[in-house]
């Protein structure tokens, strides 16, 4: 019984926040991107969210190490914001 509880929560930890079907995870990086464009006033140029059962991808491109770190942020606190990749890059 105590194997059982064990692989619950592990299955549980692996999937957590992320979705599970395309109209979710699009619907998902499209409330991320909204965020990300509000939380930095629009300071990422060229922004590209992508979803996938890894994680949440970050692409794009801002003037500040500030900007990048608001924009990583604003997606921590979203499902699936504990296994965030952030590529957006500072020129």
């Amino acid at each position: 019984m105590e194997n059982l509880a064990i692989s619950a929560e592990t299955s549980q930890a692996v999937g957590a926040g992320l979705p599970e079907t395309l109209e979710e995870a699009e619907a998902l990086a499209a409330s991320i991107e909204r965020a990300v464009q509000r939380e930095t006033g629009h300071g990422v140029r060229n922004l590209s969210v992508e979803v996938n059962r890894d994680g949440i991808l970050l692409k794009g491109r801002c003037t500040s190490y500030y900007c990048k770190q608001l924009a990583q942020h604003a997606v921590m606190g979203m499902p699936g914001g504990d296994r965030l990749t952030n590529r957006i890059e500072v020129f």
